[in-house]
Protein backbone atom coordinates (compact mmCIF):
# COMPACT_ATOMS: atom_id res chain seq x y z
CA UNK A 1 0.00 0.00 0.00
CA UNK A 2 2.77 2.33 1.01
CA UNK A 3 4.02 1.72 -3.09
CA UNK A 4 0.82 2.55 -4.42
CA UNK A 5 0.58 5.42 -2.40
CA UNK A 6 3.79 6.84 -3.43
CA UNK A 7 2.40 5.80 -7.15
CA UNK A 8 0.07 8.04 -6.97
CA UNK A 9 1.45 11.02 -5.10
CA UNK A 10 3.80 10.66 -8.24
CA UNK A 11 1.42 10.54 -10.66
CA UNK A 12 -0.88 13.33 -8.71
CA UNK A 13 2.24 16.11 -8.81
CA UNK A 14 4.14 14.71 -12.11
CA UNK A 15 1.34 16.74 -14.53
CA UNK A 16 2.59 19.98 -13.00
CA UNK A 17 5.96 19.22 -14.40
CA UNK A 18 4.99 19.11 -18.30
CA UNK A 19 3.55 22.43 -19.59
CA UNK A 20 0.36 22.09 -21.93
CA UNK A 21 1.49 21.23 -25.77
CA UNK A 22 0.51 20.06 -28.95
CA UNK A 23 0.86 16.45 -28.71
CA UNK A 24 0.96 13.71 -32.02
CA UNK A 25 -0.64 10.35 -32.39
CA UNK A 26 -4.41 12.00 -30.96
CA UNK A 27 -5.81 8.56 -32.14
CA UNK A 28 -3.97 6.89 -29.15
CA UNK A 29 -5.99 8.83 -27.16
CA UNK A 30 -9.47 7.62 -28.65
CA UNK A 31 -10.05 4.99 -26.36
CA UNK A 32 -9.81 1.05 -26.73
CA UNK A 33 -12.96 -1.25 -27.03
CA UNK A 34 -16.46 -0.68 -26.19
CA UNK A 35 -17.03 -1.47 -22.54
CA UNK A 36 -14.73 0.99 -20.91
CA UNK A 37 -15.85 3.91 -23.20
CA UNK A 38 -19.40 3.43 -22.13
CA UNK A 39 -18.02 4.37 -18.46
CA UNK A 40 -16.37 7.29 -19.55
CA UNK A 41 -12.89 5.74 -19.76
CA UNK A 42 -12.71 5.64 -16.01
CA UNK A 43 -11.41 1.86 -16.48
CA UNK A 44 -7.53 2.32 -14.56
CA UNK A 45 -9.28 1.01 -11.10
CA UNK A 46 -11.79 -1.73 -13.31
CA UNK A 47 -9.28 -3.06 -15.73
CA UNK A 48 -10.59 -7.00 -15.43
CA UNK A 49 -10.72 -7.53 -19.36
CA UNK A 50 -8.61 -7.60 -22.71
CA UNK A 51 -8.96 -3.44 -22.32
CA UNK A 52 -6.48 -3.54 -19.44
CA UNK A 53 -3.61 -3.13 -21.79
CA UNK A 54 -4.95 0.32 -22.99
CA UNK A 55 -6.22 1.42 -19.52
CA UNK A 56 -3.65 -0.24 -17.33
CA UNK A 57 -1.65 -3.08 -17.71
CA UNK A 58 -1.81 -4.28 -13.85
CA UNK A 59 -5.10 -5.62 -15.00
CA UNK A 60 -3.40 -8.58 -16.66
CA UNK A 61 -1.90 -9.88 -13.95
CA UNK A 62 -4.20 -12.85 -12.78
CA UNK A 63 -5.53 -16.47 -12.75
CA UNK A 64 -5.46 -17.70 -16.52
CA UNK A 65 -9.02 -17.75 -17.45
CA UNK A 66 -8.24 -18.98 -20.92
CA UNK A 67 -8.21 -16.75 -24.24
CA UNK A 68 -9.88 -14.03 -25.61
CA UNK A 69 -10.34 -12.53 -28.35
CA UNK A 70 -12.11 -9.41 -29.25
CA UNK A 71 -12.45 -6.64 -32.41
CA UNK A 72 -13.58 -3.14 -31.98
CA UNK A 73 -14.44 -0.85 -35.08
CA UNK A 74 -15.60 2.32 -34.26
CA UNK A 75 -17.84 4.77 -36.63
CA UNK A 76 -15.95 8.19 -35.36
CA UNK A 77 -17.01 11.62 -36.27
CA UNK A 78 -16.11 13.28 -39.64
CA UNK A 79 -15.80 9.72 -41.74
CA UNK A 80 -12.91 8.71 -39.93
CA UNK A 81 -12.74 5.34 -38.44
CA UNK A 82 -10.80 3.40 -35.76
CA UNK A 83 -10.14 -0.93 -35.94
CA UNK A 84 -9.05 -2.84 -33.06
CA UNK A 85 -8.06 -6.52 -32.89
CA UNK A 86 -6.66 -7.72 -29.27
CA UNK A 87 -6.05 -10.80 -28.23
CA UNK A 88 -5.05 -11.51 -24.49
CA UNK A 89 -4.21 -14.93 -22.23
CA UNK A 90 -3.20 -14.10 -19.12
CA UNK A 91 -0.73 -12.01 -18.19
CA UNK A 92 -0.12 -11.81 -21.72
CA UNK A 93 -1.66 -9.23 -24.08
CA UNK A 94 -1.47 -8.02 -27.54
CA UNK A 95 -3.43 -5.37 -29.70
CA UNK A 96 -3.70 -3.85 -32.83
CA UNK A 97 -4.89 -0.31 -33.71
CA UNK A 98 -5.39 1.22 -36.78
CA UNK A 99 -7.08 4.88 -37.56
CA UNK A 100 -8.42 6.20 -40.75
CA UNK A 101 -9.20 9.61 -41.56
CA UNK A 102 -10.42 8.78 -44.51
CA UNK A 103 -10.14 11.07 -47.90
CA UNK A 104 -8.92 14.48 -47.49
CA UNK A 105 -8.61 17.98 -49.27
CA UNK A 106 -5.36 19.26 -50.42
CA UNK A 107 -4.47 22.29 -51.15
CA UNK A 108 -1.10 24.16 -51.89
CA UNK A 109 -0.02 27.84 -50.32
CA UNK A 110 -2.52 29.76 -52.82
CA UNK A 111 -5.74 27.69 -51.65
CA UNK A 112 -5.12 26.11 -54.90
CA UNK A 113 -6.84 22.36 -54.96
CA UNK A 114 -4.01 19.60 -55.57
CA UNK A 115 -6.33 16.35 -55.03
CA UNK A 116 -7.14 14.75 -52.68
CA UNK A 117 -4.76 11.94 -49.93
CA UNK A 118 -5.16 9.98 -46.95
CA UNK A 119 -3.92 9.77 -43.88
CA UNK A 120 -3.67 6.50 -41.20
CA UNK A 121 -2.39 5.69 -37.95
CA UNK A 122 -1.11 2.70 -36.49
CA UNK A 123 -0.39 1.06 -33.04
CA UNK A 124 1.10 -2.63 -32.39
CA UNK A 125 0.84 -3.15 -28.67
CA UNK A 126 2.22 -5.86 -26.15
CA UNK A 127 1.99 -6.58 -22.80
CA UNK A 128 2.20 -8.16 -19.49
CA UNK A 129 1.07 -8.38 -15.83
CA UNK A 130 2.53 -9.60 -12.79
CA UNK A 131 2.70 -9.51 -8.61
CA UNK A 132 4.45 -7.40 -6.43
CA UNK A 133 3.59 -8.05 -3.04
CA UNK A 134 0.36 -7.65 -2.21
CA UNK A 135 -0.22 -5.19 -5.85
CA UNK A 136 -0.79 -6.21 -9.42
CA UNK A 137 1.59 -4.64 -11.49
CA UNK A 138 1.64 -4.69 -15.35
CA UNK A 139 4.02 -3.36 -18.70
CA UNK A 140 3.37 -2.59 -21.85
CA UNK A 141 5.45 -1.78 -25.14
CA UNK A 142 4.43 -0.08 -28.66
CA UNK A 143 5.19 0.62 -32.04
CA UNK A 144 3.37 3.80 -33.58
CA UNK A 145 3.35 4.70 -36.81
CA UNK A 146 1.67 7.49 -38.91
CA UNK A 147 1.63 8.49 -42.04
CA UNK A 148 0.06 11.85 -43.99
CA UNK A 149 0.17 12.12 -47.90
CA UNK A 150 3.88 10.86 -48.50
CA UNK A 151 5.42 11.90 -44.88
CA UNK A 152 5.56 9.14 -42.38
CA UNK A 153 7.17 8.87 -38.39
CA UNK A 154 7.30 6.31 -36.01
CA UNK A 155 8.03 6.35 -32.36
CA UNK A 156 8.29 3.79 -29.46
CA UNK A 157 6.30 4.01 -26.02
CA UNK A 158 5.53 2.24 -23.06
CA UNK A 159 2.88 1.94 -20.26
CA UNK A 160 3.27 1.26 -17.07
CA UNK A 161 0.26 0.64 -14.25
CA UNK A 162 -0.28 -0.52 -10.61
CA UNK A 163 -3.47 -2.28 -9.20
CA UNK A 164 -4.45 -3.15 -5.81
CA UNK A 165 -7.48 -5.02 -5.04
CA UNK A 166 -8.80 -5.16 -1.35
CA UNK A 167 -9.04 -8.70 0.15
CA UNK A 168 -12.39 -9.31 0.80
CA UNK A 169 -14.02 -6.34 -0.55
CA UNK A 170 -15.59 -4.90 -3.56
CA UNK A 171 -12.78 -2.37 -3.76
CA UNK A 172 -10.05 -1.40 -5.83
CA UNK A 173 -7.27 1.58 -6.67
CA UNK A 174 -5.05 1.84 -9.67
CA UNK A 175 -2.69 4.36 -11.14
CA UNK A 176 -0.91 4.18 -14.59
CA UNK A 177 1.34 6.31 -17.13
CA UNK A 178 0.74 6.43 -20.64
CA UNK A 179 2.36 6.85 -23.80
CA UNK A 180 5.73 6.93 -21.97
CA UNK A 181 8.24 7.41 -25.62
CA UNK A 182 10.07 9.07 -28.44
CA UNK A 183 8.52 11.47 -30.11
CA UNK A 184 7.01 11.87 -33.67
CA UNK A 185 8.85 13.40 -35.75
CA UNK A 186 7.57 14.76 -39.22
CA UNK A 187 10.67 16.47 -41.48
CA UNK A 188 11.76 18.75 -39.03
CA UNK A 189 9.47 18.97 -36.36
CA UNK A 190 9.18 16.47 -33.73
CA UNK A 191 6.17 16.53 -31.32
CA UNK A 192 5.68 14.52 -27.51
CA UNK A 193 3.51 11.78 -27.69
CA UNK A 194 0.33 12.15 -25.91
CA UNK A 195 1.36 11.25 -22.19
CA UNK A 196 -1.23 10.44 -19.55
CA UNK A 197 -1.20 10.10 -15.89
CA UNK A 198 -4.30 8.31 -14.58
CA UNK A 199 -5.03 7.41 -11.16
CA UNK A 200 -8.84 5.86 -9.94
CA UNK A 201 -10.72 3.74 -7.75
CA UNK A 202 -13.78 1.64 -7.87
CA UNK A 203 -16.03 -0.76 -6.20
CA UNK A 204 -17.53 -4.00 -8.07
CA UNK A 205 -20.87 -4.62 -6.28
CA UNK A 206 -22.88 -7.78 -6.85
CA UNK A 207 -24.90 -5.78 -9.45
CA UNK A 208 -23.17 -2.41 -9.86
CA UNK A 209 -19.83 -1.24 -10.93
CA UNK A 210 -18.61 1.93 -9.63
CA UNK A 211 -15.20 4.15 -10.94
CA UNK A 212 -13.86 7.75 -10.24
CA UNK A 213 -10.89 8.73 -12.57
CA UNK A 214 -8.63 11.57 -12.54
CA UNK A 215 -6.32 12.07 -15.80
CA UNK A 216 -3.32 14.19 -16.00
CA UNK A 217 -1.96 14.78 -19.93
CA UNK A 218 0.60 16.58 -21.14
CA UNK A 219 -1.63 18.54 -23.73
CA UNK A 220 -4.45 20.02 -21.38
CA UNK A 221 -5.53 20.26 -18.19
CA UNK A 222 -6.81 17.70 -15.86
CA UNK A 223 -9.86 15.73 -16.78
CA UNK A 224 -12.32 13.59 -14.33
CA UNK A 225 -13.96 10.36 -15.08
CA UNK A 226 -16.82 8.84 -13.39
CA UNK A 227 -18.41 5.62 -14.79
CA UNK A 228 -21.02 2.95 -13.82
CA UNK A 229 -22.58 -0.16 -15.09
CA UNK A 230 -25.39 -2.27 -14.05
CA UNK A 231 -25.14 -5.83 -14.73
CA UNK A 232 -28.76 -6.88 -12.48
CA UNK A 233 -30.28 -7.51 -15.72
CA UNK A 234 -28.92 -11.51 -17.11
CA UNK A 235 -27.15 -11.07 -20.14
CA UNK A 236 -27.36 -7.85 -20.31
CA UNK A 237 -25.66 -4.55 -19.07
CA UNK A 238 -26.42 -0.63 -18.61
CA UNK A 239 -23.45 2.01 -18.55
CA UNK A 240 -23.40 5.31 -18.40
CA UNK A 241 -20.10 7.99 -17.68
CA UNK A 242 -19.15 11.75 -17.47
CA UNK A 243 -16.03 13.38 -18.43
CA UNK A 244 -14.72 17.02 -17.68
CA UNK A 245 -13.29 19.02 -20.42
CA UNK A 246 -11.39 22.24 -20.88
CA UNK A 247 -13.99 25.19 -21.53
CA UNK A 248 -12.18 25.95 -24.64
CA UNK A 249 -12.20 22.56 -25.85
CA UNK A 250 -16.09 22.15 -25.29
CA UNK A 251 -17.29 25.36 -26.64
CA UNK A 252 -15.22 24.57 -30.03
CA UNK A 253 -16.93 21.36 -30.30
CA UNK A 254 -20.30 22.04 -29.59
CA UNK A 255 -19.54 25.56 -31.67
CA UNK A 256 -20.41 28.25 -28.61
CA UNK A 257 -17.50 29.77 -29.46
CA UNK A 258 -18.17 30.84 -33.15
CA UNK A 259 -21.82 31.55 -32.12
CA UNK A 260 -23.86 28.64 -32.79
CA UNK A 261 -24.50 25.61 -30.73
CA UNK A 262 -25.03 21.77 -31.21
CA UNK A 263 -28.35 20.43 -30.72
CA UNK A 264 -30.43 17.07 -29.60
CA UNK A 265 -28.04 13.59 -28.65
CA UNK A 266 -24.76 15.25 -30.31
CA UNK A 267 -24.97 18.58 -27.38
CA UNK A 268 -24.36 16.34 -24.59
CA UNK A 269 -20.92 16.38 -24.85
CA UNK A 270 -18.93 14.92 -22.50
CA UNK A 271 -21.71 12.13 -21.18
CA UNK A 272 -20.82 8.76 -22.42
CA UNK A 273 -23.39 5.76 -22.96
CA UNK A 274 -23.39 2.17 -23.64
CA UNK A 275 -24.73 -1.44 -23.89
CA UNK A 276 -23.43 -4.60 -22.78
CA UNK A 277 -24.92 -8.49 -24.20
CA UNK A 278 -23.34 -11.78 -23.42
CA UNK A 279 -24.47 -15.45 -23.97
CA UNK A 280 -22.18 -18.19 -23.26
CA UNK A 281 -18.64 -17.54 -24.43
CA UNK A 282 -19.54 -13.87 -26.27
CA UNK A 283 -19.86 -10.76 -25.80
CA UNK A 284 -21.35 -7.57 -27.57
CA UNK A 285 -20.75 -4.19 -26.54
CA UNK A 286 -21.73 -0.37 -28.03
CA UNK A 287 -21.08 2.83 -26.73
CA UNK A 288 -22.37 5.97 -27.42
CA UNK A 289 -19.99 9.24 -28.04
CA UNK A 290 -21.62 12.56 -28.49
CA UNK A 291 -19.57 15.27 -30.26
CA UNK A 292 -21.46 18.37 -30.57
CA UNK A 293 -21.02 20.11 -33.86
CA UNK A 294 -19.24 16.93 -34.97
CA UNK A 295 -22.19 14.68 -34.04
CA UNK A 296 -21.97 11.40 -32.89
CA UNK A 297 -19.13 8.76 -32.73
CA UNK A 298 -20.64 4.77 -32.25
CA UNK A 299 -18.31 2.16 -30.66
CA UNK A 300 -19.03 -1.82 -31.67
CA UNK A 301 -17.30 -4.17 -29.60
CA UNK A 302 -17.34 -8.08 -30.19
CA UNK A 303 -15.36 -10.48 -27.52
CA UNK A 304 -15.23 -14.53 -27.34
CA UNK A 305 -13.34 -16.67 -24.77
CA UNK A 306 -12.04 -20.27 -26.07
Amino acid sequence: MRLLLIAVIFIAQSARLYAAQSSAAQFLKLGFGARALGMAEAFAAVADDGSALYYNPAGLEGEDQGKEFAFSHALHVQNTAVSQIGFMRRPYSFAVTYFSAGQLEGRNDQGDLTGNFSARDLALSGGRGFKIGPLSAGVSGKFISQRIKSSGASAFASDFGLLYRFSGAPYSVGASVANLGTKVKFDEESFPLPLAFRVGASASFTKVLLALQADFPNDSGAILRAGAEYRGIPGLALRAGYRTSPSKQRDAILGTGLGGSASGLSAMYGFFAGLGFAYADFKLDYALLPYGELGNAHRFSLGVKF
